[in-house]
């Protein structure tokens, strides 16, 4: 089911179109239907109401492990139409402990096709497969691919290095066992969101000479741990925002600007936020990365990282697409079903996947 139009999809692609913006061409994804800049999607306007109402996601109260972990706020939807298979496998990591994986096969799958590992977001501490589900389904079924999806160790129980450990031994199971698996080794897809985009991040870094990681696709990815030093140049302006909707753009803005302790309880001392293992931008040289995609939210702190992450990647010359979504906030991609730009997203990531 679809709480919107799916005309708002279509409505999506015919309306992109590219921006430079400091030197980077930006593939502008607009507000299905508000033809006005700087608004904050209807949509994402009625989810920030009731996050709004959400104690634990007021970015200046105490902190509650409990509360980001159980987010009745988060729904999504199956708009599948055929039948993915999903399966559950307890996988070894390191000959010392399991972890819990799934395995979505679409209907009628061909053998050697690509795969995509996707390493889920929350802040390195939450989510699983209940808040991912329909959007691996819907990528799984769009792309005729199969999508692994690993439950990695959360921290603050399991610090660094432990979700790293987990992810990147998960892409090494998949390198491993590709021929059982039924997919092309040569073409794994490696994608993730927010942490989950860090911990991709932090996988590309251990793969850099072993070149298992064809492709990356990253949605508002933690590119620096140390989110203080970006204090120095950031300005509401860089957020332009309608007057009737700067209350929306700021309250998401802040819920991430205001969520370095999460970096802390993650890395719990352990290494330093600077370290290029855990904040790719602290890389000198990032030429040895493989072609990308990665996408931010307009209302999205973690948009200016992105960028500079983008400029500083093409700049190395690696292959970088740069799609920014209007109107939009973090996390918008999990909401498939709610936001047409979920589904609009997911399909261009199924079709890159497909091509592969």
């Amino acid at each position: 089911m679809r709480e919107y139009d799916q005309n708002l999809v279509n409505m999506i692609q015919q309306k992109s179109y590219i921006k430079n913006i400091d030197g980077i061409d930006i593939m502008m994804k607009p507000v299905p239907d508000d033809e006005r800049e700087h608004v904050v999607d209807p949509r994402v306007i009625e989810t920030t109401k009731i996050k709004m109402n959400v104690k634990s996601l007021d970015p200046h109260a105490k902190f509650s492990l409990h509360g980001n972990r159980v987010r009745l706020d988060k729904i999504s939807h199956d708009i599948t139409t055929t039948n993915v298979q999903e399966d559950e496998d307890l996988v070894e990591i390191n000959h010392d402990h399991y972890i819990d994986v799934y395995t979505f096969t679409p209907e009628n799958y061909e053998n050697g096709r690509p795969v995509l590992i996707y390493l889920h977001g929350g802040g390195y501490m939450t989510g699983d497969i209940a808040e991912f589900r329909m959007a691996m389904r819907f990528i799984c079924e769009q792309s005729g691919c199969k999508v692994i999806f690993p439950e990695y160790r959360l921290s603050p129980e399991n610090p660094y290095p432990a979700g790293i450990e987990d992810c990147h031994g998960i892409i090494e199971w998949v390198y491993e066992t590709a021929d059982e698996l039924g997919v092309n080794r040569h073409k794994i897809m490696v994608g993730g969101d927010s942490a989950g985009g860090g911990l991709t991040n932090s996988c590309l870094f251990l793969d850099k000479d072993l070149h298992h990681i064809h492709y990356a696709y990253e949605f508002y990815a933690a590119f620096d741990l140390n989110f203080q030093k970006y204090e120095a140049v950031y300005s509401d302006d860089l957020f332009p925002v309608i007057e009737e909707h700067k209350i929306y753009a700021k309250n998401r803005i802040d819920r991430i600007r205001f969520s370095g302790n999460v970096g802390d309880l993650y890395l719990h001392g352990r290494i330093s936020h600077n370290e290029p293992i855990v904040s790719i931008l602290s890389c000198e040289d990032l030429s040895w990365l493989p072609s990308m995609s990665v996408v931010c939210g307009e209302y999205d702190y973690l948009r200016l990282l992105s960028d500079i992450f983008v400029k500083r990647a093409l700049e190395a010359g690696v292959e970088v697409r740069s799609l920014r979504y209007l109107g939009c906030d973090h996390g918008f991609m999990e909401k498939v079903g709610v936001l047409p730009q979920a589904e609009e997203v997911l399909l261009d990531l199924a079709n890159i996947l497909k091509r592969l």
